[in-house]
């Protein structure tokens, strides 16, 4: 039989490929990530290794945990996997917000509507079969049709909800309002920021009412002998610096009112500050896969599991050799989607159906060039001093937050952090290192 073209795996290195536990892409990492454990989010949840409830203990029904690490280092695989374990107990709800919502320019008012939406389908979920007190619906649809529908320039939203539904009113009526209203937000219509100023400015009513409501809604869920509601919220790790300021600094006491099960990803940076934002919410870390020890030392535990994780989308015959593949793992840093970049990469510069030493050698330069208009010229000296230090070095200046935020710096457990492997392959960071070596000479 015919090996098929390595070309008909190319698209399996789309880190934009959603994974969960039944892709046939799946490669648990969790015990390769150092001494990171699943542990504590599983305890801030009363949940055992497998997802059930602790003997003596209640499913939580107003927790926050912050869920947070490098940008593609596999946290949504990893919230997928959570919400798998958390079904036993919870009643979950996955947002994934770069598909609902416009990631680019995101606030809490936006997430609310989003949560606000997800309530809704929870009601109209037919295998649940709730039947919900129209006395807790009622003052949710009364504070839109007030703060929203009754104002003139927003009338365009109440037209676009056909007259069969708003004569049902109640759950129908609210889920297509809503729905509106978030394809207005994503959309960027023009008052899109006077909806959001609705929204904050009668926050502390539409709160009440919306509390009033997750709780109605936990009250049917434990009499059906389902768990309280859990919201993962996915995708706000990839705010811009600025948005992510607004919305977990500025946005955070709204964000803490919303008395519900809340898992919130969030960048690397937030999570590493001292901040309220810190203080009022449990924070679990994702780090990298501890490809590395601290003396610069390679861990071929690790290695072998990335490479089996590459061998999930294409199988090892298409590379020359095996360390051609532990070769492009090292080079990641163990950074799940970087390592998925690179074999990308390789496609462009293969001749036949072969990924060679040469050929992976040549992608890691094309996407090491990439890394270096991140770099500021103050962040040379700066890198290698942190390499150098092993670990040493933890102090979390504002420089340092920007460089894990750009991935230029990674973040293992315990709090090490070591440059990227590819931008020490950038000419500038070879000379910073021999200045550095001349000085302790001298």
């Amino acid at each position: 039989m015919t090996e098929p073209s390595i070309w008909s795996f190319q698209d399996n290195f789309d880190f934009r490929l959603d994974v969960d536990a039944k892709s046939p892409f799946h490669y648990p990492l969790e015990q390769h990530r150092g001494a990171y454990s699943r542990q504590r989010m599983l305890t801030a949840f009363h949940l055992d290794p497998a997802g059930q409830l602790r003997p003596g203990t209640k499913a939580k029904t107003a927790e926050a945990v912050l869920f947070g690490g490098h940008v593609g280092c596999g946290k949504s695989t990893e919230l997928r996997d959570y919400a798998g374990l958390f079904r036993h107990a919870y009643t979950v709800h996955q947002l994934e917000l770069t598909k609902q919502l416009d990631i680019n320019n995101l606030r809490f008012s936006d997430l609310l509507i989003a949560l606000a939406q997800a309530l809704v389908d929870t009601f109209e979920d037919a295998q649940l079969s709730l039947r919900p007190d129209p006395v807790f619906i009622k003052p949710v649809v009364d504070w839109f049709e007030t703060r929203i529908l009754k104002q003139e320039r927003f009338k365009d939203i109440e037209g676009e909800v056909k007259t069969e539904i708003k004569a049902q009113g109640g759950i129908p009526f609210l889920a297509s309002l809503l729905a509106t209203m978030t394809a207005k937000v994503r959309g960027g219509a023009s008052y899109r920021e006077e909806l959001r100023r609705e929204v904050r400015d009668g926050f502390l009513q539409l709160s009440l009412h919306f509390n009033a409501l997750i709780a109605h809604a936990n009250g049917l869920l434990s009499h059906q002998g389902h768990g309280p509601l859990l919201f993962i919220i996915d995708g706000t790790d990839k705010l811009s610096k600025e948005d992510a300021d607004a919305f977990f600094h500025a946005d955070v006491n709204q964000l803490s009112q919303i008395q519900t099960n809340l898992i919130v990803c969030a960048p690397i940076s937030v999570l590493l500050e001292v901040s309220v934002t810190a203080q009022r919410f449990t924070r679990v870390q994702l780090p990298m896969v501890k490809v590395f020890n601290e003396d610069e030392t390679t861990r071929g535990g690790e290695e072998d599991a990335l490479i089996a994780l590459v061998c999930k989308r294409m199988p090892l015959v298409y590379f020359d050799d095996e360390e051609t593949v532990r070769y492009l793992v090292q080079c990641s840093g163990g950074h799940v989607r970087d390592l998925l970049r690179l074999v990308r990469a390789a496609f462009s510069r293969i001749t036949q159906d072969l990924i060679t030493r040469e050929v992976a050698e040549q992608a890691v330069r094309d996407v090491a060039s990439e890394y270096q208009r991140l770099v500021r010229q103050s962040d040379w000296a700066e890198l290698v001093r942190i390499d150098l230090s092993r670990g040493e070095e933890k102090d979390r200046t504002d420089d340092r937050l920007r460089m894990l935020y750009d991935l230029v710096l990674l973040e293992y457990n315990n709090y090490w952090w070591r440059s990227h492997p590819l931008v020490r392959l950038l000419p500038p960071y070879a000379k910073a290192r021999q200045s550095a070596a001349a000085d302790g000479a001298g």
